[in-house]
């Protein structure tokens, strides 16, 4: 039997009802063609930069599988430009052809696409037709987008027909997602865009949102003004009102694709899966009556899904899946919980040499992945039964073992999609629904990002293991101040007492409690509590006498053990007058709350140390406060606030909100803060947006835009003015100083 054709799909959204249909069409047509498909499936759409996301993109590197004859590539569903330019330069090295779906044309692929145009016209006909409604408006999606402009001019075409008016006032361009739906009600509430009769929306979600945004602005839909959608979702059915809406041919798009690839490559003209057109979709919010049966079908659906994802949830295959150190018995844990991807026909688990190395080794290396590493399968399993694993290493150029097995009797699609965990890539997990042409759901993003959680404790399992194994004194130590650590003392006080070289008959454990350093990492951030712990930790070291013990015995307890009694409050004294002149040097600055507690012991080899510390802490003796501040409950709450504007600054952070979240009125929240952080919640809230704007010009090929949107402002021009105004520079200009500085990552 001659090699079958191994056609390569490039998507993101596998689970979304859209780009499932799509997959539909092509499949069927590959498999009505003796063709195998590999549809090399991101979980994410790549819409924001991050460090997660930069992993995930390595997989695209399959592209270069000399496996693959020519690809399927919907380059609509990537919403960055860098990946769709990094996947361009991908298949052009394959020098294989390539089919875009929903494209007008390309410099270098072929492209197919789906008549939007008739469509969007029939949902418009719909409206004045059977509705009678004249004054009709439009929102589609981006501008220069070819679907978006295709179903403006559908709605252009049906208005025209019927001799109604329109201008340029009655059409707008918008992002086929709620921004542009929300800003669009908003003109219409506000009385700033006179009110329609109707209003054609681009796609369902656009239709949903307008929807909710005209109800809750006190205009009645449909009554007074009509909504319908494109797409036909189960979102768009399911929302209330229900949107009347088109089902869009694509699966139909997705088997001209095929047959229109299958051509360029073979030369030949392959026979036809019949046709699925689309067809309007009624539901209520034109004023009809929806189909019943259809809202109970979905309905039932949803139903179903809210079963599984809950039972995935609240279910035991995270904890079970996690709680192993080596992979066969991840494996076999893994296999008890396939169950949960509906229709399953072939699931592989593939991971690379570079992961199954690293849990051998007493390292945190960072595990990257190209074209050509060896890849091992570790989990094999059918639909009803496993398989036996070769455990032999292939290179990720073959993709898989299956497309190489001559005694198949009919052709396979498999999803490849990612394994992996924030820097750390560790392979693929590869699904496939036998001779159903399907996508998966929902549910398997979530299936697959517990294997991905699972996988990153196993290898960290494992290196700990490994470290205790070969560094286990290192473990007696704390990183960050250097002394004994908790493990460290009670190791050290066991050979003291043993050895009989330690002076009296009594031990005094002397806790000092840390009280300040958790609010110095609500205030300052990690790096700084870390130096204020070191600084106060070394400080409290110098006031010890020889022969005394002192180590972390937590995060924020430093434990000291003496042999000579009244040593408390000798330490006490000395550490006061240090810190005192510790105020003078701003490099060892550590004034900050504490309290000591005190228990004593007698000295014997069976003394329990962990309950001898914890006596200490509940027996406080004395106690140190730096200010005002420490004693105001509400100073660990605006330390907890500020923690986390600086993380998530773009958030749309209200000053309203936050002060009734925290029982306090504006004015007070305000004053307040300022007094304690020299700033107000406003020029704090700025000050973190343009830093995060300044390390993503720094560190990314972001453009200016996306980086105003990654920081949480709507509008571009004013995130200009106010970048320039904070750094006395455009953000273009301060990228372009940091890569002339050779800053630029």
């Amino acid at each position: 039997m001659s090699k079958r054709l191994l056609i390569g799909v490039i998507m993101t959204d596998c689970h979304v009802d859209f780009q499932g249909e799509i997959l539909r069409g092509i499949i069927s047509q590959a498999f009505k063609s003796n063709c195998d498909v590999a549809v090399i499936a991101p979980l994410h759409n790549f819409s924001v930069n991050s460090v997660h996301k930069n992993t995930e993109k390595q997989l695209f590197d399959l592209i270069l599988s000399e496996k693959i004859d020519g690809f399927i590539y919907d380059r609509n569903t990537f919403y960055r430009e860098d990946i769709r330019e990094h996947i361009d330069t991908l298949c052009n090295r394959t020098g294989k052809p390539v089919m875009l779906l929903d494209y007008s044309s390309h410099k270098n692929f072929e492209t197919t696409s789906v008549d939007d145009c008739d469509a969007f016209e029939t949902i418009t006909d719909h409206l004045i037709s059977v509705h009678g409604l004249k004054k009709i408006y439009c929102l589609t999606g981006p501008k220069k987008v070819f679907n978006a402009e295709e179903r403006l001019r559908g709605y252009m075409n049906s208005m025209k027909k019927h001799g109604l008016y329109f201008d340029r006032s009655y059409y707008e361009y918008g992002d086929f997602w709620i921004e542009a739906s929300k800003k669009f009600a908003a003109r219409i509430i506000s009385g700033k865009l006179e009110r329609p009769e109707a209003i054609v929306c681009g796609n369902d979600i656009t239709a949903i949102n307008i929807s909710k945004e005209l109800i809750a602005g006190g205009i009645r839909v449909p009554e007074d003004i009509a909504v319908t959608g494109y797409d036909a979702s189960m979102d768009g059915y399911y929302a209330t009102p229900s949107i009347t809406s088109y089902s869009r041919p694509n699966f139909q798009l997705g088997a001209e694709a095929f047959r229109r690839l299958y051509r360029i490559i073979t030369g030949r003209i392959c026979r036809k899966v019949q046709n699925e057109n689309g067809e309007l979709r009624l539901g209520k919010s034109c004023g009809c009556s929806e189909n019943p049966q259809l809202r109970h079908n979905i309905q039932r659906m949803m139903k179903i899904n809210s079963t599984n994802e809950a039972n995935l949830l609240y279910g035991d295959m995270l904890f079970d899946i996690t709680n192993t150190d080596n992979i066969p018995i991840f494996a076999d844990r893994l296999d008890n919980y396939t169950f949960f991807l509906y229709k399953m026909n072939r699931i592989r688990i593939c991971l690379t040499k570079k992961y199954i190395d690293s849990l051998s080794a007493a390292d945190i290396s960072d595990l990257s992945f190209r074209a050509g590493d060896e890849v091992c399968v570790v989990l094999a399993k059918s639909a009803v039964k496993r398989e036996t694993e070769s455990m032999g290493y292939f290179r990720s150029r073959e993709l898989l073992p299956d497309y190489d097995d001559k005694n198949r009797n009919h052709p396979s699609a498999f999803y490849i999609s990612p394994l992996h965990y924030n820097d750390n890539f560790f392979g693929y997990s590869a699904v496939s629904f036998g001779k159903e042409p399907i996508s998966f759901g929902s549910l398997y993003l979530k299936w697959i990002n517990y294997v991905n959680v699972a996988l990153e404790q196993v290898r960290i399992k494992a290196i700990m293991n490994n470290t205790i194994k070969n560094t286990s004194r290192a473990l007696l130590y704390d990183s960050i101040t250097g002394m004994l650590s908790r493990s460290g003392i009670e190791n050290e006080f066991a050979k003291l007492v043993s050895s009989g070289s330690h002076m009296g008959n009594n031990a005094e454990f002397i806790v000092v409690d840390m009280q300040a350093i958790k609010k110095t990492y609500y205030h300052s951030g990690e790096e700084k509590r870390n130096q204020t712990a070191a600084a106060f930790a070394k400080l409290v070291q110098s006031c010890l006498e020889e022969g005394e013990l002192i180590g972390v015995w937590s995060s924020d307890t430093l434990c000291i053990i003496s042999f000579k009694s009244g040593r408390d409050k000798d330490i006490y004294d000395e550490l006061l007058r240090k810190m005192a002149e510790s105020k003078f040097r701003a490099d060892e600055e550590c004034n900050i709350d504490f309290s000591i507690g005190l228990y004593t012991a007698e000295a014997k080899p069976d003394l329990n140390v962990s309950d001898a510390v914890y006596k200490a802490s509940i027996n406080t003796v004395s106690t140190y406060s730096t200010s005002e501040s420490s004693a105001n409950p509400q100073f660990e709450k605006l330390c907890m606030l500020r923690s986390r504007m600086i993380k998530n600054p773009e958030l749309p952070w209200n000053i309203s909100e936050i002060a009734e979240s925290l029982y306090l009125s504006k004015s007070y929240l305000q004053k307040i803060y300022k007094s304690y952080f020299n700033k107000s919640i406003i020029e704090e809230m700025i000050q973190f947006r343009i830093d995060k704007a300044k390390g993503l010009l720094s560190a990314t090929n972001m453009t200016v835009t996306e980086i105003s949107r990654e920081c949480g402002y709507s509008s571009y021009n004013y995130f200009v003015r106010q970048f320039r105004t904070c750094e006395g520079a455009s953000p273009s200009e301060y990228r372009e100083s940091q890569r002339a500085n050779g800053t630029q990552h």
